[in-house]
């Protein structure tokens, strides 16, 4: 195919087209060609190179017409062994190059048959340039004849912005610009790549099935893209209709956008709106709110982002509004449901093995704020989740108190049957749950790390240096101890034969632990047993025989530890960090969205290789100094209530939040910590303001 410019052979035929092919090599089709060019009367002395135009072969004779009609190719491509069989240029080839020849600027209000892929990138303005129909635009009616124009109004709470019409921005060399994205680098592709023909595409961008499909899905679940400015207003700058400018007007609200063309010429005028409206909300507003506040993220951190990105967003009144109208009733919402579900199942159980620790939100005597988790430790999932201010109690020591009693209440007021409940060593609720007739045991990890401190101080002594060598025998055996026992008494036993091993002792004067499980070995090292006398068997002796220590150990937990309950408060720090303060029901909440996503992602399975090997991974924690810990890779986590809460959101509370917020309603809120004083006028405070330098 030849790219110079050329005239037809054809009798007749005037035009000139920069695509002309090149007579084939075979004398079989050279001999038709000859015969239709010049009417079966070819000359002795034809030229070595006829050209043919495109106009005289159909459509069936071409590879890429389609790409060629949209403005994706420069050339045509023929098939092999193909005869021009038309001897003058159809109609349509015509219509359709005086088609390419004008551009049509017909943008999102007109459906085409031919829908580009456009980004916001200007493409050096291809033959015939549609824009998607995949918005919210509203056309209005207009007659050439009449004058009548109407406009819209936003309200009070909108500003609108009168905006001059710019000069268009100029064009993108697509070969030159390195940080071009996947839909640039989509048509990159399809502009260079002569086979590749728009109507045989698969792309959601191009096809109006798809197209349709996701404008009626749900508007949670449509995709979202960040779109400038400039290039927004750069398809309501020129009139569809006349091709001249029009007067734009915008108006916003939060991430919000909404666009009114006029233009005073042909009175053609539409309107355009960059998001859903679902009453006199912005979906896309609503959206962010909920995607921010079901993350577990910071407004105001957001807000940094979006100040640093320059992208529009609300204010936190409107955040606030949000949440109070129709996001944490939905959390509320779901996390009773949740935990309606479980407490069936484990009422259905004739004993139940609960575990209960205590979180504050900044340590100290002056926490704010204490949650008491309750987990089922035979499935390890979370039951209940109670919070309690520092104000509806005595202090903030009494607390850990008061949740349990709230947890305890809740479950008995469901059914549950309690069994036993693991607790750490708290004085005060060793008392209540003593009262309360309830069975407890102890965390070993609370008790093995309180020893563990203690004899890490008598480490660093003179002549108690060897005590080091038996810190990890003696974390050992306080696990051991526990989970080999069957009652309190012979779990001191073996916890006290520990002072005989050390001195190389193997035989114990208590009935309940006569000797030691491990067979008879001989000692390599001879310089790690302790002597009866010295004053490193002392130490240990004092801290291991310790009355409250053997009060403690006879009930150590022998089944269930509540570490998990510990990698829970981890999760609630992604949701609710220490050092914000958040109100009395968003803290709440965002304890119930670290519990939907505890048990969401509590049972998943560890991450295997590609030979199907499950993977570890090596950490050395900072508490262990030094030590290695061989720890299991999970597979990746799940967000899934997300999505319920979403659809939630949407589709039930923000239609009727009347159910939903009688539920929040009934949460008992104490009053603020400020209240319990008394609050100087605003001057008074001013005026009584000093430094120590002006004093």
């Amino acid at each position: 195919m030849s790219r110079q410019q050329s005239r037809c052979f054809v009798f007749g035929c005037t035009s000139e087209h920069k695509s002309l092919h090149l007579l084939p090599a075979s004398e079989p089709l050279r001999t038709r060609w000859i015969s239709f060019i010049f009417k079966g009367k070819a000359p002795e002395n034809a030229p070595k190179h006829i050209f043919v135009c495109a106009n005289h072969f159909t459509s069936d004779c071409f590879m890429n017409e389609g790409q060629y009609k949209a403005g994706f190719a420069k050339k045509l491509l023929i098939k092999n062994g193909s005869v021009p069989t038309l001897r003058h240029p159809p109609e349509e080839a015509s219509t359709s190059t005086q088609s390419r020849s004008t551009m049509d600027v017909a943008v999102q209000t007109e459906p085409s048959q031919l829908h580009s892929v456009g980004t916001q990138l200007s493409m050096g303005r291809p033959q015939s340039h549609h824009m998607s129909i995949g918005v919210q635009t509203t056309v209005s009616s207009f007659d050439l004849s009449t004058a009548s124009v109407s406009h819209t109004a936003f309200g009070t709470v909108m500003t609108s912005t009168q905006l001059k019409t710019s000069s268009k921005r100029p064009c993108l060399d697509l070969d030159d610009e390195d940080t071009l994205q996947e839909c640039s680098s989509i048509l990159t592709a399809q502009e260079t790549d002569v086979t590749f023909d728009p109507a045989e595409a698969d792309t959601s961008i191009t096809e109006p099935k798809v197209l349709s499909a996701q404008a009626s899905s749900p508007v949670q679940n449509i995709s979202k893209y960040i779109v400038y400015e400039t290039c927004i207003m750069e398809l309501f700058e020129v009139c569809p209709v006349c091709q001249r400018s029009c007067h734009v007007r915008s108006q916003k609200l939060g991430t919000f956008l909404r666009v009114e063309q006029l233009c005073r010429h042909c009175h053609f005028s539409r309107k355009w709106d960059s998001q859903p409206i679902m009453g006199s909300t912005p979906a896309g507003n609503l959206h962010l709110s909920a995607a921010v506040y079901l993350c577990g993220a910071s407004f105001f951190t957001i807000k940094k982002i979006f100040a640093a990105m320059k992208l529009q967003l609300f204010r936190y009144d409107t955040f606030r509004h949000h949440s109070r109208m129709c996001i944490e009733p939905a959390i509320v919402h779901k996390w009773r449901i949740w935990q309606g579900e479980m407490l069936q199942q484990i009422s259905q159980r004739e004993k139940v093995i609960v575990g209960g620790r205590m979180r504050a939100d900044s340590p100290g005597h002056s926490a704010k704020y204490g949650s008491y988790t309750m987990m089922d430790l035979e499935t390890n999932t979370l039951v209940d989740v109670q919070l309690v201010q520092s104000n509806e109690v005595a202090g903030s020591c009494h607390m850990v108190k008061e949740g349990l009693k709230r947890s305890l209440d809740f479950l008995d007021a469901h059914g549950v049957t309690l069994d036993c409940i693991v607790t750490d060593r708290h004085p005060q609720i060793q008392k209540f749950l003593r009262e309360r007739s309830v069975n407890q045991f102890y965390d070993v990890g609370h008790i093995e790390k309180g020893i563990s401190k203690k004899l890490e101080v008598i480490c660093k002594l003179q002549e108690c240096e060897k005590l080091r060598k038996w810190l990890c025998s003696i974390k050992n055996h306080i696990h051991w101890t526990a989970a080999s026992s069957s009652n309190g008494p012979e779990r001191v036993a073996k916890w006290t034969s520990i002072l005989n091993h050390v001195q190389d002792k193997h035989t114990h004067e208590d009935n309940n632990f006569p000797a030691c499980l491990h067979p008879p070995r001989q000692s390599r090292d001879k310089n790690k047993w302790l002597v009866a006398g010295s004053l490193a068997f002392f130490k240990l002796e004092k801290v291991l025989s310790n009355k409250r220590i053997l009060k403690d150990v006879a009930k150590l937990s022998p089944h269930h530890q509540t570490s998990n309950i510990e990698v829970f408060h981890r999760v609630i720090l992604r949701f609710a960090p220490k050092n914000v303060v958040f109100p009395f029901l968003g803290m709440l909440c965002r304890l119930y969205l670290a519990a939907l996503h505890y048990n969401e992602n509590i049972g998943h399975p560890q991450a295997t290789t590609a030979a199907g090997q499950p993977q570890f991974k090596m950490t050395f924690p900072k508490a262990k100094k030094g030590e290695y810990r061989a720890r299991e890779v999970k597979t990746h986590e799940t967000f899934r209530y997300v999505d319920d809460l979403l659809d939630l959101i949407f589709d039930q509370v923000f239609v009727d939040p009347a159910p939903y917020m009688e539920k929040v309603l009934r949460i008992p809120i104490p009053p603020p910590l400020c209240v319990e004083y008394d609050r100087p006028e605003k001057e008074d405070a001013i005026s009584s303001r000093a430094s120590h330098f002006n004093l």
